[in-house]
């Protein structure tokens, strides 16, 4: 008997509460927040395709000799290098000349505009006509990614704040808190987004654009109105 009480006095107890929660006074907020942060992982495709011009023919192993001298010419680790996931080697067909030829695909991973330019340098030097920017990242991305987030919902806050202090009432507890979809996306994911460009000119001189990486959120927050 003793137990039946309980179990009917905590469900009367919770039914009160919701409703009680349902039909309290509550404003509802957006809070939008964002940062934006300099890169510090980006990282570089580089295509070596077999050349053949006339009786002249540089290999791929040639091409990626001349690549190492020229990187480390330029200070730039060796270690930074890698094949790429997408290729490590494959053959392709010339259209016009039906001839098979072999290429490889490689990213470099620099940490700054400057070592950019530099990388940019070296294959100059050792002639490679591909490379492109793949990726921008930070690493400590998930950190700010963070920050943002709650400094997104302190402004919901703020929002619910100011607007009732307005009728001469006071913003009370947090009664509902939702991470909004943000439309902003790239290669680099939702709320997260960057941009970067170069291009070559006949003097070998680099036009190096690279933007600061954008994280942005918002907060739908519900707040009590006391």
């Amino acid at each position: 008997m003793k137990t039946t009480f309980l179990i009917i006095f905590a469900l009367v107890s919770q039914l009160i509460f919701s409703q009680n929660l349902q039909t309290s006074p509550f404003i509802e907020v957006i809070g939008t927040a964002q940062k934006e942060i300099v890169p510090d992982e980006i990282y570089i495709g580089i295509t070596l395709r077999e050349k053949s011009e006339g009786k002249n023919r540089m290999s791929i192993e040639e091409q990626e000799k001349l690549l190492f001298e020229e990187l480390k010419k330029q200070a730039i680790p060796l270690n930074q290098l890698q094949l790429s996931d997408v290729s490590s080697e494959e053959l392709i067909l010339r259209k016009k000349t039906n001839q098979l030829i072999s290429q490889k695909e490689y990213e470099l991973r620099v940490s700054s505009v400057e070592e950019v330019s530099r990388a940019l340098a070296a294959f100059d030097s050792a002639n490679i006509k591909s490379s492109y920017i793949v990726e921008m990242t930070h690493s400590k991305l998930e950190e700010y990614r963070k920050e943002v987030k709650i400094l997104a919902l302190k402004a919901a806050k703020d929002k619910a704040k100011y607007l009732l202090e307005s009728i001469d009432q006071k913003v009370g507890n947090a009664l509902e808190v939702i991470e909004e979809s943000n439309t902003n996306t790239s290669s680099m994911g939702s709320n997260v987004y960057a941009n970067a460009s170069y291009k070559n000119t006949t003097e070998s001189n680099h036009n190096i654009s690279i933007k600061p990486i954008t994280v942005k959120f918002s907060i739908k927050a519900k707040f009590e109105i006391k």
